[in-house]
């Protein structure tokens, strides 16, 4: 006996699994107040079903649920499955209700159902009147089978026996009487299918033999086809009832369908082109596709190289970024031994050239590079990993290039940090620093009396970020050549001259003597500066000059005029160039131990010295300064970008230029914020 309509051709059988299936079930009673209804949604009657065993062969088999606690698991249905209209599951809008609590009763699956208040859903309430006025009178369950115990029939002719003893409620729906039979097995051709126990009462024979094919469903394999239900049976189709033939625009969607989900999978897995549209040609199912494909990635995963989906491991990182990451470790290991230890996790790769590397990000996202040269391989993992990826090859080379440049940078000396100020600001708009000391004096308050106002004089100096950048090359013909020397000197000495930036742009405020906001250089003997001594070499008699002057300075009124009050102004640093003024400098801070009382330093450790090359003069005499410390007075303020206080490094595959182009980008600003904080000493 055939049913209605056959299982499609072409798709491959699938063995235990079912679609959910349906019943119908009478309404009990209803609750119009609370919007209740109590329903009986099974009672385990018997119901005529037929299954597949070939693209025209069907055969009946009798269906009969085990209503019972230990065969029924209510463990949806107690947890608010919803109810639906017509079993419609792809949609939010055809919920009309909610299970409330199900039961057993009796050897019956019974059920409370709530519906919304009235007005929150017009579907809703639809249903509702029609359920009250007796017009809709049937629910149906629709449930997954987990286990089937299967008896043979005894004679030729008789239908298989099938008792679900255990089983799943998922939803119930009130469906109309005599509605589409199709309707009651299957919501929608996407419907899931659920593997399930299969245990066979009888003994094989020779006249059941053709009963033992694998169980097939109707939309994913010629697999139990749409069972029709009505009051818990179901008639079989006429035995004359032939197959419908699809029609033209249905197989074309099934051909877009099919042709599509390929195409899609092999992108997904990042497979090669030809092997898709190998698939596609020969007319492979979608189902057996699958199959192909896993065939392929297990074939691509033994090989060592894995496929790209993504994969957590116990560590919580992805493992691209984990194989990238020790591929990176192994080469900053070659650069720089000393600096970089080499982990458990890079050894594998460890003395690999570039070239073996580019060969080893290919393999891992799938393309066969055997037979390529070193040139071929170089190009491929620059430009791409094939037609539908990008290698990890420019990632690897990006962090092994900002890791490297990062090292250099921070290794390089930067003797301004000790004696200026540093901030942070979180864009490019003019900085307006505000002077320490600008506070006014504090004045006594007589009892009872009111505190006097004062005024803090506004800031003055102003300055903003730059940016500042280069851009350098890692050449197709250095990565053929393995040539990681000159890729390491480029970004050390990239690194060098970030650091080395910072440095002219401080002591350049110093060295150039700018002009501050108010007109006057920022060191000046006049009255209105007096940071600038006579011009003489570091002797306890010009350094004791240079502490009277510095420590003499006053209070800055709003006016911008000296005032009254004195500050705490006592110098801290000494700033030399090597040479001359530094051993000067070091011998008058010396601790020495004196015969006499005239022999005592009076200076020893009172200082440090800083030496710094950018001070060398080399038209003149060596001069010197003198700096208070930056958590007193302001001397020198420099900026950097908040989150990005080192150089940023990007890269790309060059056009112009045939290979990777590394842009380092660092910004950067440094201002003379106050002079009294500074004093200057032309030397002799």
């Amino acid at each position: 006996m055939k049913p209605a309509q056959p299982p499609l051709r072409g798709a491959p059988p699938m063995a235990n699994a079912l679609p959910m299936q349906t019943r119908l079930a009478p309404v009990a009673s209803i609750e119009a107040e609370s919007r209740t209804v109590e329903v009986v949604w099974t009672t385990g009657a018997s119901v005529r079903r037929c299954r597949w065993t070939g693209f025209d062969t069907a055969i009946d088999y009798e269906e009969i649920l085990v209503v019972s606690r230990d065969a029924v698991d209510l463990s949806r249905l107690d947890a608010g499955a919803p109810v639906l209209d017509s079993h419609s599951q792809w949609t939010t809008r055809a919920i009309v209700g909610v299970v409330e609590r199900a039961w057993i009763d009796k050897g019956e699956g019974r059920a409370s159902l709530r519906f919304p208040k009235l007005g929150v859903d017009e579907a809703a309430d639809r249903l509702f009147a029609l359920v009250t006025d007796g017009i809709v009178r049937n629910i149906s369950v629709g449930y997954r089978i987990d286990k089937v115990r299967v008896e043979r029939p005894e004679r030729v002719g008789e239908p298989e026996r099938w008792f679900v003893e255990r089983w799943t409620p998922h939803e119930l729906s009130f469906v109309a009487v005599g509605a589409d039979p199709g309707a009651q097995v299957r919501a929608a051709d996407e419907a899931p299918t659920f593997p399930f126990e299969l245990v066979n009462s009888n003994t094989r024979t020779m006249e059941t033999a053709a009963m033992d094919e694998p169980v097939q469903t109707r939309d994913a394999a010629p697999e139990a086809a749409p069972a029709p239900t009505a009051n818990e049976r179901t008639n079989p189709a006429p035995l004359d009832q032939a197959p419908v033939a699809p029609n033209a625009d249905q197989v074309r969607a099934e051909e877009r369908e099919r042709v599509a989900a390929i195409f899609g999978l092999a992108d997904r897995f990042r497979l090669e082109r030809a092997f898709a549209d190998d698939l596609v040609t020969r007319g492979v199912a979608i189902e057996e596709a699958r199959r192909v494909i896993l065939d392929k990635l297990a074939e691509r995963d033994e090989r060592g190289v894995g496929h790209t989906a993504v994969s957590f491991p116990a560590g919580g990182l992805d493992a691209t970024v984990t194989r990238r990451e020790a591929i990176t470790e192994a080469i900053a290991h070659r650069l720089a031994p000393s600096a970089n230890a080499l982990p458990d996790r890079a050894r594998e790769y460890r003395g690999m050239s570039l070239v073996e590397i580019a060969r080893e990000t290919l393999q891992q996202v799938g393309v066969r590079t055997r037979g390529m040269t070193a040139n071929e391989v170089v190009q491929l993992a620059l430009r791409n990993a094939g037609p539908h990826g990008t290698s990890d090859f420019p990632l690897i080379l990006a962090n092994v290039a900002g890791k490297r440049l990062r090292q250099a940078y921070t290794t390089a000396p930067r003797t301004f940090e000790r004696w200026t100020r540093g901030i942070t600001t979180t864009d490019f708009k003019p900085l307006f620093p505000t002077q320490i000391g600008n506070f006014p004096g504090l004045l006594p308050v007589m009892e009872g009396a009111e505190f006097s106002y004062g005024t803090i004089a506004e800031s003055r100096e102003t300055y903003r970020l730059a940016t500042f950048g280069r851009i350098v090359a890692l050449t197709r013909q250095a990565i053929v050549n393995d040539d990681l020397r000159a890729f390491d000197r480029a970004l050390g000495t990239a690194g060098m001259k970030a650091s080395d930036l910072e440095s002219g742009l401080v002591y350049n405020e110093i060295l150039a003597n700018p002009l501050l906001a108010d007109g006057v250089a920022l060191f000046s003997a006049a009255a209105g500066r007096a940071n600038q001594g006579t011009a003489a070499a570091i002797t306890e008699t010009s350094l004791t000059q240079a502490i009277e002057l510095m420590t003499q300075q006053r209070e800055m009124t709003p006016a911008g005029v000296t005032g009254d009050q004195i500050i705490n102004n006592y110098p801290r640093y000494i700033l030399v160039a090597p040479g001359t003024r530094a051993i000067e400098a070091r011998k008058i801070i010396a601790q020495t131990t004196p015969a006499q009382a005239s022999q005592v330093n009076p200076y020893a450790n009172a200082f440090d010295v800083i030496e710094e090359p950018r001070l060398f003069n080399t038209a003149g005499p060596q001069r010197w300064w003198l700096a208070a410390d930056p958590a007193t007075i302001d001397t020198i303020e420099y900026c950097r970008l908040e989150g990005q206080s080192e150089p940023f490094l990007d890269q790309r595959v060059g056009f112009e230029v045939d290979g990777v182009e590394f842009k380092i980008r660092h910004d950067f600003a440094a201002k003379a914020i106050d002079f009294r904080g500074l004093f200057f000493n032309a030397g002799v």
